[in-house]
């Protein structure tokens, strides 16, 4: 029977991944009591409508979600996402994210509405390297604007509302990193050395003020052209400081795989976990994609956890067809 549907699935759904997971958490969460495992079964990228379907079942909750891509002039590519998640311990968690541009101007609004805690749905998601709101029931929003300045430079402007309000404004600049190759034996007397690329340095500055929060930012990121990515930014105030990194690693474990690592030190946060660390690492496995996910953190009131996702995700489609 689990043949025939994989048989038909894959008939339809092109780009179509089946995804499975098992997951551990310890320690003692906010709302979410001792620690447990679960287990999740679910189908990602599922074509209809126009759009990709998402839908997911585990033994905490069980998930929907739609996203779509809408070309509309003059506004160019417009991107939407809903998603909608039942906690089998009651409660419903709601969110939906819309993202543009209009000229040199890039928007991004996202918006979450709950009657349960994040932690009840995936007690991981608590610790992950964005910042998620923790509380157990509530509202939030987020908007963003991008405005190119030039090729190099872009000004940024936004906000946080409702778990806990604040508003950012900043710069961000780049430049292209590159290197003189030797001149070859062929080269005549005046010739202009050639260059190639060998990563892209990006600077962040700004400021970000709100309740509980008033400090300036800053941060650099270098992108190489082997894939390996830093990232390093910080926050400090007169009652405040902040600090947050990442590398990705890039294929460092083969042809298509991934490796993240990640921490983020945010005691200024009322409404989030402000200290989560974690790593994430992905490698093909036969047909699909075997990956793990270890993380943990230290809540608001104090409260330490811990846990470890693995998960296998098979793409469906006339190759994987017996």
């Amino acid at each position: 029977m689990v043949l025939a549907l994989a048989g038909t699935l894959a008939g339809m759904a092109g780009a179509t991944n089946v995804d499975f997971g098992v997951s551990y958490h310890g320690g003692v969460q906010a709302g979410n009591g001792q620690g447990g495992g679960w287990a999740r079964v679910g189908v990602s990228e599922f074509p209809a409508l126009g759009g990709r379907f998402s839908a997911g079942l585990s033994t905490r909750a069980a998930e929907v979600g739609y996203a779509r891509s809408l070309a509309l002039p003059p506004l160019g590519v417009v991107t939407a996402r809903a998603d909608v998640a039942v906690a089998f311990t009651g409660g419903v968690r709601a969110a939906t994210r819309l993202g543009g541009s209009v000229g040199p101007v890039a928007l991004n609004l996202g918006a979450t509405g709950f009657s349960t805690s994040a932690a009840r749905i995936d007690p991981l998601s608590v610790w992950n390297f964005d910042a998620t709101d923790s509380r157990e029931r509530g509202f939030n929003a987020d908007l963003s604007a991008r405005y190119r300045v030039s090729r190099n430079l872009i000004a940024v402007a936004g906000g946080e509302f409702g778990g806990q309000n604040m508003g950012v404004l900043g710069v961000e600049g780049r430049r292209e990193l590159t290197r003189t190759l030797p001149l070859d034996e062929a080269a005549q007397p005046g010739d202009e050395p050639e260059t190639e690329p060998v990563g892209t340095l990006t600077w962040r500055a700004g400021v970000r003020g709100g309740q509980n929060i008033l400090g300036v930012t800053g941060g650099v990121a270098y992108a190489a052209e082997s894939g390996l990515n830093l990232g390093l930014d910080a926050l400090v105030g007169p009652k405040a400081f902040g600090i947050t990194g990442s590398v990705d690693a890039g294929e460092l474990l083969g042809p298509g795989s991934s490796v993240r690592l990640y921490a983020a030190y945010e005691p200024w946060r009322t409404a989030s976990t402000p200290l989560r660390a974690g790593v994430a690492a992905t490698r093909p496995l036969g047909s699909g994609e075997v990956g793990l996910n270890v993380s943990s953190g230290r809540t608001v009131d104090g409260k330490t956890g811990y846990g470890a996702r693995l998960t296998y995700s098979l793409p469906l489609g006339a190759e994987n067809q017996p």
